[in-house]
């Protein structure tokens, strides 16, 4: 009994060391679920399996709320990310152009695309930078992000929405492109 006591204490003090010390920023403290504590006489074993349980917990991957911007599920909000990757990486010109909503770019820059044909004359004749490419090569689904406006890949390099292709039909669209941005 002596020996719960003095463990207790020992995990009840090094836990208000660990609130006093770790928000010295003034940022939120993200609150864990209450951890259940097991009786058993081996005082080793009960920090263990509270270290266990805390690094489980952060180890979970982080839900992204498509619903700011989509009624669409996160399953096929995921695979059109996916979809366009692949598109880009593959310079398939004719599949990013059907999946683009129009118009796209700058007239002042002369980068402005009104359709799918003008988009793919631009994808072949003036192209797009390495640097791109490069980028989205090492970018992972995981980091897909949404807000409001849309989901981006790439941080910001691609950017895609739910925009209505006529009165009634909504459809996720590519609404900016690798430096062509929607009009």
């Amino acid at each position: 009994m002596k020996n719960r006591f003095i463990t207790m204490c020992l995990i009840g003090s090094v836990s208000m060391a660990f609130i006093a010390c770790g928000n010295q920023k003034g940022d939120t403290v993200e609150e864990k679920a209450p951890v259940a504590v097991e009786e058993t006489d081996d005082e080793g074993a009960l920090i263990e399996n509270l270290n266990e349980e805390v690094e489980s917990e952060d180890n979970q991957p982080e839900e992204v709320d498509y619903e700011v911007f989509t009624s669409k599920g996160s399953e096929a909000v995921e695979e059109y990310a996916k979809e366009i990757k692949e598109a880009a990486l593959d310079e398939d010109w004719d599949t990013i152009g059907d999946m683009i909503a129009y118009p796209i770019g700058s007239k002042e820059d002369g980068t402005l695309c009104e359709n799918k044909e003008d988009f793919i004359e631009y994808a072949t004749n003036v192209g797009f930078d390495q640097s791109y490419y490069d980028s989205l090569e090492e970018w992972s689904l995981e980091d897909l992000w949404a807000n409001y406006q849309g989901a981006m890949l790439d941080n910001g390099n691609i950017w895609f929405a739910d925009v209505y292709v006529d009165d009634t039909n909504c459809q996720l669209k590519i609404i900016s492109f690798w430096g062509l941005h929607n009009s």
